[in-house]
C-alpha cells in the first residue's frame, strides 16, 4: 500500500525532516517503522526531542526493576541511532513549550509526532482525609524507586513513605502498576538486589518493615486490571503469604462463560487461594470495595470502604452500585493506583491544536484542528504535518506491544500523508538545536557510567537519579 502511495507522486522533499516529541516506546516505535517502510528513494532525517538527559521514556522510568526482559524493547531506538546516525538525532534535555516552542518546530519540520507520554499527572479519589499524609500516588513511588531525575532534584526532592515506620499498606486498585507496588513492597532484599532499582529506594527497603500489603478494587474479580503474568509473579514471590479471598467472590464466577484468558486468570488464582504457603509477609485481593474517607490526625492510619455488588444487567457488564455497608481498615500508607493523566504542552492553541479527555484530540494519529470538535466528522479537518503516538494519543492505557502496533498505525499515516504531498513545507536548512541539550554520544557516556558501576555493585545498572549529576557526567 505505501510503495503504491510512494509511486504514486513526485513531489516529496528530500531530506525529509521529522520532528518525535519524545523518545519513549510510543515515539521509537514509530520512528523504527517510518524508517523500515518508507521508499529507498524517500531520505527521512529524524530528531528525537527528550526533556530528560536520559532516553526511553516509560521503558526506563516505567517498567518494575524485576523485569529486565520488558525493557528489550529499548534495542529499537539503540538499533535506529547506531545504524542510521547520519539521519537520526537525539535531543535530550530539550523540553518542547520551554526550551524550543511548538512554533519552531512547525517551522522547520515537515512532520512532527508528539509521542511524550500520559504519566506527568495522577488522577486522584478527592474524598475526604485526602489530604492526609501518607497517601501517595503510585507513579510518584514508580518514579521513585525507579530513579527519575525529577523525583531526585535538591530542594524539591520527592520524600519517600517511612517504610521503616509501616506495617501495613492499602493500594487503591489492581492494574499492573498497582502489583509492581506490591512486588516492591514485599519482596526481600534478595529479590531487588542485583536489578537497577535506584540505591536510594533499595536501602529504604531493606529497612521497611511492611508486614502486609492490601490490594483494593472497586469491581468484582472479572474485572480484575492485571494480568496474568503480573499476578502470578506476585503469587510466586518468596516468603511471601497469599491471604485467601474473601469468601463468595470465586463462587460468583461463571466459568462456563470464560473466555482462555479469563480461564486461565481464575485458574491461577484458585490454585494459590487454596495454597498452604507460609510467608513473614502478606496480602490480599480484595474487590468490591470503594474508599469513601481516610482517616487520621495528620498521618492516615485507617481507610473507610464502602461495600459494592453487581448490578447484575447484561447491558452494563462489570457495572456496580454501592451498598449501605461499610468497612474501615486499619493502614498507615495508602497508595492510589487508579491511573494517569497527561497534560497539554505550553503552545497548542497557538498552534491550532487541542487537548481533550486525557489525550490530543485526533482521528487515527492525525491531530485535529481546533475548529474540528468531533474526530468521527467525515469533514474532520487535520493539521496538516501533526501527529500523536503512544499514550498521549488514546490516554494512559494498554501495555508495550499494544504501544508498538499503534505506533505502526501513526507512522503509517505519516508516510501516507507525505505521498499525498500533505505535510509543512520549511526551510530545510535551518537547525534550531539549544546548545546544551545532550547528544546519543553523552546519553552513551552515561550509559556506560551506570553500566561499569552497577556491575562494580553487582546491579544491572545502577541509575544516577540526579540531573545534575547527570550533565556533570556526560560533559567530562
Amino acid at each position: 500500500m505505501i510503495k503504491r502511495w510512494f509511486s504514486s507522486t513526485s513531489r516529496i522533499l528530500k531530506p525529509f525532516k521529522i520532528a518525535i516529541v519524545g523518545s519513549g516506546p510510543g515515539g521509537f516505535y514509530t520512528a523504527h517503522h517510518l524508517t523500515n517502510k518508507s521508499p529507498k528513494d524517500l531520505q527521512l532525517n529524524i530528531d528525537f526531542f527528550e526533556k530528560l538527559p536520559t532516553p526511553f521514556g516509560l521503558s526506563r522510568y516505567g517498567v518494575a526493576p524485576d523485569h529486565p526482559e520488558v525493557k528489550n524493547c529499548e534495542e529499537y531506538l539503540i538499533d535506529l541511532m547506531e545504524d542510521k546516525k547520519a539521519h537520526i538525532r537525539f535531543i535530550g534535555n530539550c523540553e518542547i513549550g520551554k526550551d524550543l516552542t511548538l512554533k519552531q518546530l512547525e517551522q522547520n519540520y515537515n512532520s512532527i509526532i508528539l509521542a511524550y507520554g500520559c504519566t506527568s499527572n495522577d488522577n486522584k479519589l478527592n474524598i475526604p482525609g485526602s489530604n492526609l499524609k501518607n497517601i501517595i500516588s503510585a507513579r510518584k513511588f514508580v518514579n521513585w524507586y525507579n530513579g527519575h531525575p525529577e523525583y531526585y532534584e535538591k530542594g524539591k526532592k520527592f520524600i519517600p513513605p517511612p517504610l521503616d515506620k509501616i506495617k501495613t499498606v492499602t493500594i487503591i486498585g489492581n492494574g499492573n502498576v498497582a502489583l509492581d507496588v506490591a512486588r516492591v513492597l514485599l519482596g526481600s532484599e534478595e529479590h531487588w538486589k542485583g536489578t537497577d532499582i535506584s540505591v536510594e529506594a533499595e536501602e529504604l527497603l531493606e529497612k521497611s518493615t511492611v508486614e502486609h500489603v492490601r490490594i483494593v478494587a472497586r469491581r468484582g474479580i472479572m474485572e480484575s486490571a492485571f494480568t496474568n503474568k503480573e499476578i502470578r509473579e506476585l503469587f510466586e514471590l518468596d516468603n511471601v503469604k497469599f491471604i485467601p479471598l474473601e469468601k463468595g467472590i470465586l463462587e460468583s464466577v461463571d466459568k462456563s462463560k470464560l473466555g482462555r484468558v479469563d480461564k486461565r486468570r481464575i485458574s491461577i488464582i484458585e490454585r494459590y487461594n487454596n495454597s498452604t504457603k507460609e510467608g513473614k509477609k502478606s496480602w490480599t485481593l480484595e474487590y468490591l470495595k470503594s474508599p469513601v474517607e481516610f482517616i487520621g490526625d495528620e498521618m492516615v492510619s485507617a481507610t473507610t470502604f464502602v461495600v459494592n455488588k453487581p448490578l447484575n444487567d447484561p447491558l452494563k457488564p462489570g457495572k456496580v452500585v454501592s451498598t449501605d455497608q461499610y468497612i474501615t481498615e486499619e493502614n498507615e500508607l495508602v497508595i492510589e493506583s487508579i491511573g494517569y493523566q497527561g497534560t497539554p504542552i505550553n503552545g497548542f492553541e497557538e498552534i491550532g491544536i487541542w487537548f481533550d479527555n486525557n489525550k490530543l484530540h485526533n482521528k487515527d494519529g492525525r491531530l485535529l484542528s481546533l475548529n474540528s470538535k468531533d474526530k468521527d466528522d467525515h469533514n474532520a479537518i487535520f493539521k496538516k504535518g501533526w501527529y500523536t503516538s503512544g499514550w498521549i494519543k488514546n490516554g494512559p492505557k494498554g501495555v508495550i506491544a499494544t504501544t508498538m502496533m499503534d505506533s505502526f498505525d501513526t507512522a503509517d499515516k505519516v508516510l501516507e500523508d507525505i505521498a499525498n504531498d500533505r505535510f509543512i513545507k520549511v526551510d530545510q536548512e535551518k537547525d534550531i538545536i539549544p546548545k546544551n541539550s545532550i547528544t546519543w554520544d553523552n546519553w552513551k557516556t552515561l550509559d556506560n557510567y551506570e553500566l561499569n558501576k552497577g556491575k562494580e555493585l553487582g546491579k544491572t545498572r545502577y541509575k544516577v537519579c540526579d540531573k545534575q549529576e547527570m550533565l556533570k557526567l556526560v560533559n567530562k
